[in-house]
């Protein structure tokens, strides 16, 4: 099994890396270097995930671009980002469709978080949309996007964050 920092710098040099990263660029977006959630799945993938800066949120703001990097294979398979807004890529909604899925935990337990992963996406835009009108947009962002990390890490089963305390930006927002 390989390392954490050998498994990110071999993602950021990837071409689905670099291309993505481009192409978030172009959009005035700029990721954090390091991961903020790191999780050896089945098989031998690796799920890494980079935050983007983005401080202030409307639908379709980026605040993540994903990862996912083949240990056995030694690629990166793809790259793609993660928007604000009540929606998920679609492949991750549609469990059957016939595009291999890296599931976030094994077996069933990787079904029934990405259901309630996709469920959470969808109710927590309209608390998003409510909060904006009660703190505005800067506080309610913060909150937005320390939930959206919560919701992530519990996807993956909890304990995948890297360096980053969702409870701790929410405590100071309570």
């Amino acid at each position: 099994m390989m390392d954490r920092d050998t498994i990110v710098r071999l993602v950021r040099e990837s071409d689905a890396y670099t291309g993505e990263a481009r192409y978030l660029e172009r959009g005035g977006y700029r990721l954090i270097e390091e991961p903020r959630l790191f999780k050896h799945l089945e098989d031998d993938l690796v799920r890494v995930v980079f935050a983007t800066t983005a401080t202030e949120v409307v639908e379709g703001t980026v605040v993540a671009m994903v990862t996912l990097y083949d240990q056995r294979q030694k690629y990166n398979i793809y790259a793609h980002t993660i928007c604000a807004g009540p929606g998920v890529n679609i492949l991750l909604k549609a469990r059957f469709n016939p595009m291999p899925q890296a599931r976030p935990q094994p077996g069933v337990a990787g079904e029934a978080a990405i259901a309630q992963f996709v469920a959470w996406k969808e109710a927590s835009w309209t608390k998003f949309l409510n909060d904006e009108l009660l703190l505005g947009t800067e506080t309610a962002s913060t909150i937005w996007i320390a939930c959206f990390w919560k919701a992530l890490d519990r996807m993956f089963g909890t304990g995948h964050l890297v360096n980053y305390d969702p409870d701790a930006i929410l405590a100071a927002h309570v």
